[in-house]
């Protein structure tokens, strides 16, 4: 497989009530049925509310060249969902913030052809000047709709989504 991603970085592995049972290597997470592992989302909003998406990079592992919300990524072993967000939001697009300024807005479980995601979903409202700086390596596009316009796009298939954003808006907005 030609990807970018680190198939040997451990993962939370969890139960299907979300109880932590080891860790799990994300190659391994991706390829085994029945499994449940640790995911985040931050929703970035700027100041009219839109919400900023990404076209994940043709090198990821799962889901390249289709559109996702803001950031995403697994649950390292060992880290809490909290942490998660803040470091991937520092590395999917260059912003430094604080825990508290994530809003927790709910937990949705997303399930996949293979697997299982207890996601932790949170926003972030941009500040006035903070700039962002996509990692190219993981993010291939960006660009800012509203939620109204984000589920539009997913009923019409205007934007190609695949499962996890899918799952998480509906369930959550």
């Amino acid at each position: 497989m030609n990807t970018t991603d680190p198939q040997e970085e451990l993962l939370t592995q969890v139960d299907e009530h979300n109880q932590v049972v080891g860790s799990i290597s994300r190659g391994t997470a991706h390829t085994t049925s029945g499994v449940f592992y640790r995911t985040i989302y931050i929703l970035v909003k700027n100041d009219k509310g839109e919400v900023l998406l990404q076209k994940r990079s043709p090198t990821k592992d799962l889901y390249p060249n289709c559109w996702d919300l803001s950031v995403g990524g697994h649950v390292n072993f060992g880290k809490s969902y909290i942490e998660t967000a803040v470091r991937e939001i520092s590395e999917e697009l260059g912003l430094s913030i604080d825990e508290s300024e994530l809003k927790f807005v709910g937990e949705v479980l997303v399930k996949l052809p293979s697997s299982g995601e207890y996601f932790n979903v949170f926003e972030y409202k941009l500040k006035p000047g903070q700039e962002i700086n996509a990692l190219a390596e993981e993010i291939g596009d960006t660009k800012w709709m509203s939620i109204d316009e984000i589920k539009k796009s997913m009923e019409t298939e205007s934007l190609q989504w695949y499962e996890r954003p899918l799952q998480v808006i509906k369930a959550l907005y």
